[in-house]
């Protein structure tokens, strides 16, 4: 009895639930599922169930959570595949049990919130660390690795982890400033080792989207400074760092976009021929280029194939290891080059650059697994090929504005109430058909943006209700001057617009976890509804 009374008059279960929860999210669905039942515990186990259940109600912020959670349950009364539904409700419940568990909780003690926060940027580290080694061969892998975003075999996906790690780099950082602690030498250069390595480890990946985040979130801390009353030789720092942060990457998109800008028709010569003496092909009604170099310009295929059969055992009329014509990526690898696809192109490959024809890589800026610049060159291209009536299957970037234009679609048909909880994927299948879309079954996904897709299953005015529960607390937390959650309400908007962050565990958990944690938890901040 003395022990469950002691249990009662603790907060023991919901802080190892919360710690078990921050180490699972970046590397393991199973503790992100498992901790919750912990955190569930604790609400009827530690405390007063009634006094948490007050609580809740007078918290604004949390009831409107779970009001999203319920708008859900209710969408299932107009769906028709109501097992797809009850998944859905089932991976968002989240939105309802951390609101509502952390809301009618006292706020942890600082100790306590510190460890949480040590636990979930180690967790990153440990996850980041786990990815690299798979990157350098370090973990065997079942297949052989052609896409940066294969390194993650951890059970969250690429997109989700640059998340946790674009919010792992700002923790780190609001550890090393907080004055609440003293800190050792040692860990102020542990943390600031930390803090680069996170942003390294996001161009590593070829996250556009966390590199933008944290870029973003940089430069108003810098206009902060600026504003502020600092010492004038801190603001003309940050003056400088503000000006020349946006002009470097303007002159770094401007060089891309001249690398991959096509060179004029009239530079072509058709008369030339190869040094065998053969006449060059030009198929003048395709205009897809690599690297500025028009693809099917300066063709001599007799020569290409002859040369490349003695250059490799893959046949240059069969398939490379990504299940590509190996012509179409030979085309595409000489022109990357700027090489005449002719013996001589051929013949001037290195052994490296056979091997990448192989494996099916189609320019020579992508042979380099993590490579921000062939990132943004494979977009320059994604975009082009899709202006010019390409297929956008299996590309990032261009394959969103098909989701897009779907949602987009399905909402205009259904603007009150939407197709209910359960239908979206339906939806989606008859608006690609309506659309006669090019992306092929496999990439007829959902919209990869949330807004839209609250939209596309609840109608208008629940995606109107959903922005206002994102925009309810920010003024108060603005006063307050929580910077934890600002980060990370900053973090989860962004993320929405290029990504339905909410339909997957780890994303709905990432959003319901931290909005809790810095708003209802966090002992550094007042507790106004509580008052």
């Amino acid at each position: 009895m003395s022990s469950f009374l002691r249990l009662r008059n603790s907060n023991y279960l919901l802080f190892w639930g919360l710690c078990l929860l921050v180490t699972g999210l970046p590397v393991s669905l199973f503790l992100t599922s498992l901790s919750q039942f912990f955190i569930v515990g604790s609400f009827f186990l530690e405390g007063s169930p009634v006094e948490k259940w007050k609580r809740f109600l007078t918290t604004k912020s949390a009831v409107l959570l779970a009001i999203l959670w319920l708008l859900h349950v209710i969408g299932l009364a107009w769906t028709q595949d109501l097992q797809e539904g009850l998944k859905d409700i089932r991976i968002k419940l989240p939105l309802l049990i951390l609101p509502f568990v952390l809301s009618g909780s006292e706020p942890l003690k600082p100790g306590q919130f510190r460890i949480i926060l040590v636990l979930f940027i180690t967790s990153v580290f440990a996850g980041s660390l786990v990815a690299m080694a798979v990157l350098k061969g370090l973990l065997p892998t079942k297949a052989p690795i052609y896409d940066i975003r294969e390194i993650f075999n951890l059970g969250v996906s690429h997109i989700r982890f640059a998340l946790f790690t674009c919010l792992a780099a700002i923790i780190a950082g609001y550890l090393l400033l907080e004055k609440s602690q003293e800190k050792t030498r040692v860990q102020k250069v542990f943390l600031i080792i930390l803090i680069f390595w996170f942003i390294a480890f996001l161009f590593i990946i070829e996250s556009i989207t966390g590199i933008s985040i944290v870029l973003l979130i940089g430069l108003i801390l810098l206009w902060s400074i600026i504003i502020r009353r600092t010492s004038l030789y801190v603001r003309i720092i940050a003056g400088v760092l503000l000006v020349s942060i946006p002009l470097s990457l303007y002159l770094i998109l401007k060089d891309f976009v001249h690398t991959y800008s096509p060179k004029p028709p009239e530079a072509l010569r058709y008369d030339l021929k190869t040094k065998q003496g053969n006449l060059y092909f030009f198929d003048t009604t395709n205009t897809q280029v690599e690297n500025g170099s028009r693809v099917y310009a300066y063709i001599c295929e007799e020569e290409m194939r002859n040369e490349w059969n003695k250059r490799s055992e893959i046949p240059f009329d069969s398939l490379d290891e990504r299940k590509q014509p190996i012509k179409s990526t030979l085309l595409r690898f000489l022109a990357s080059k700027g090489s005449y696809k002719d013996a001589e192109g051929v013949a001037q490959l290195t052994e490296e650059e056979v091997k990448s024809v192989e494996h099916g890589i189609a320019n020579v800026y992508y042979q380099h697994l993590s490579s921000i610049k062939s990132r943004m060159l494979q977009i320059l291209w994604e975009y082009h090929e899709y202006s010019r009536g390409g297929d956008p299957s299996g590309h990032s970037v261009t394959q969103r504005l098909e989701f897009w234009k779907a949602a987009v679609g399905i909402i205009a048909a259904k603007p009150l109430a939407g197709v209910g909880t359960g239908d979206m994927r339906a939806a989606y299948e008859q608006e690609y058909e309506r659309m006669q879309t090019k992306l092929t079954p496999h990439y007829r996904l959902r919209a990869h943006n949330q807004y839209l897709a609250i939209g596309v299953a609840l109608g208008l005015p629940a995606l109107l209700f959903f922005i206002f529960v994102l925009f309810i607390p920010l003024m108060k937390e603005i006063r307050e001057k929580n910077f934890l959650f600002l980060a990370f309400w900053f973090i989860a908007i962004c993320s929405m617009i290029t990504e339905d962050t909410l339909e997957t565990q780890a994303g709905v958990t990432f959003v319901a976890l931290f909005w809790s944690l810095f708003v209802f938890s966090n002992p550094h901040r007042k507790r106004a509804e509580l008052k």
